[in-house]
């Protein structure tokens, strides 16, 4: 059966009704989502307006910590991981923002941890040495030539004293330096000395004489066949003849020597490294800058080893001028040593100490408060000297003064002496020395132009003070 269309005619659809009924709330609901998506800011970038909208930063604290990362191999000397952990700080987790801070934005929001591994960037051209004390060899270990020709002792009490200088002291030291010596010194050079501060240290044994070249010698052969190139832990040691020809020691291929006219000069041109591994290698070590001061100083501040008027004949500097330029024998001068006994600690050669060298180090020591046996800074490029030398004037061999090199250069102005800790903490110097009368007759500083000649040293110690040992022959020549 067909069916037609009632009247003959084809009826049009009603599709098209339905459609448009459909599609006016599907626009309007489109509408209504997409500009819920632009006031929620993401629209696709292609709709949004060319201009550049507005960047709204959070800034979130964060508390780092940093510690060894373990699973890392074991760094180089000059390179260490470190593992940084990080926080969000009760600051940052109640959304508030310190005044006038300018936070770098942190991904660690919402109390998140974030552990990075950072490399540091090293400041040394080379391995830094050490900063922990020296294991001393235990006293069998100790060669027996070693023993004996190691350098005698005295006991340098403890307790407290006032290290450094004063503004009143320099300008005095200028002045006399520019007025009678001709000088050309300036009060920047002692800058580094201020200010005066008070430090403790504990009795400590210390050498009466600088190292001498025939006691180096006797250590470099005790190491055998080129010790001197890198056997001072890695480092040189010294320079021999084969190195430069201005080096007074031989080596020819299997034994070290010095000439009779130097033997018993103090050794020179030795590093830092070097001195450092003779002194261990004796049972002892290189004093500490405030333990330098204290032999130097006793209690009574004075400026040089025997008081604070200055004599050329009880120090070999540059002056006088004409005379000849070098080291002495050490101990040549007895009236100059310290009233402790100890010699040659101004002029003659500088001394290394232990520390390392800060210029702005007694300022941080002096904020810190007293300090018992400083040890100097942790670390540094350069190590501290002390006692001037043959090469300087008397400006630079004040028992207050400091200077600096490079542990690793060979200069012919620096030599050492070394300590070792008293048997016990109660130790006190020379029974002859009086503590309570240290001072008392110690003459002021000379005024200007006046001359001195023959000036003698306020309470000259006895040559044979307190020695560590039994002997009373005296150690220094002639």
């Amino acid at each position: 059966m067909s069916y037609r269309p009632i009247g003959g005619r084809r009826q049009r659809s009603a599709a098209w009704q339905w459609a448009l009924i459909g599609f006016i709330p599907g626009l309007l609901c489109g509408l209504s989502v997409m500009l819920a998506i632009m006031f929620e800011g993401t629209l696709p970038a292609f709709i949004l307006p060319t201009t550049e909208p507005e960047v709204v930063t959070t800034v979130v604290h964060v508390v780092m910590t940093a510690t060894e990362d373990a699973s890392v191999p074991t760094p180089t000397p000059l390179s260490r991981f470190i593992v940084v952990t990080a926080t969000m700080d009760a600051d940052s987790a109640a959304g508030a923002e310190p005044p006038g801070s300018q936070s770098t934005p942190a991904q660690a929001a919402g109390g998140d941890v974030v552990s990075v591994q950072v490399q540091a960037t090293p400041i040394f051209t080379e391995a830094p040495t050490a900063v922990a004390p020296p294991t001393l060899a235990p006293t069998s270990d100790i060669p027996e030539l070693l023993k004996v020709v190691r350098s005698l002792t005295v006991t340098i009490p403890g307790g407290a004293f006032v290290m450094g200088t004063t503004p009143g002291e320099v300008t005095e030291a200028v002045r006399q330096c520019v007025n009678r010596d001709t000088g050309a010194c300036e009060a920047s050079y002692a800058q580094d000395s201020f200010p005066a501060h008070q430090v403790a240290v504990d009795a400590f044994l210390m050498e009466t004489t600088e190292v001498t070249f025939e006691q180096y010698v006797a250590f470099l052969n005790i190491r055998g066949p080129d010790a001197h190139v890198n056997r001072c832990a890695g480092f040189p040691c010294i320079q021999t003849q084969n190195e430069s020809s201005n080096a007074p020691i031989i080596f020819d291929g299997v034994t070290y020597s010095i000439g009779p006219g130097l033997s018993q000069h103090p050794v020179y041109g030795v590093t830092w490294y070097g001195a450092r591994e003779y002194c261990e290698a004796v049972g002892r070590r290189l004093p500490t800058e405030a333990e330098w001061e204290r032999a130097a100083r006793a209690d009574d501040g004075r400026i040089y080893p025997w008081g604070n008027t200055w004599d050329n004949a009880l120090a070999k500097t540059r002056l006088p001028r004409d005379a000849p330029p070098g080291s002495l024998q050490v101990g040549s001068l007895p009236l100059g040593a310290s009233i402790y006994g100890v010699y040659d600690m101004a002029g003659n050669v500088a001394e290394w100490v232990s520390d390392y060298y800060s210029e702005r180090h007694y300022e941080e020591r002096a904020i810190q408060g007293d300090t018992l046996n400083p040890t100097g800074p942790i670390i540094g490029q350069q190590k501290v000297l002390r006692g001037g030398s043959w090469d300087g004037l008397p400006f630079f061999s004040r028992t207050v003064h400091r200077q600096s090199a490079r542990p690793d250069e060979f200069l012919r102005w620096i030599g050492f002496r070394c300590v070792e800790n008293a048997p016990n903490d109660d130790a006190i110097g020379s029974a002859d020395l009086n503590p309570a009368n240290l001072g008392v007759d110690v003459p002021p500083a000379p005024p200007e132009n006046t001359a001195l000649p023959n000036a003698q040293p306020t309470l000259p110690p006895p040559p044979e003070a307190n020695r560590a040992d039994d002997s009373a022959a005296s150690n220094s020549p002639g």
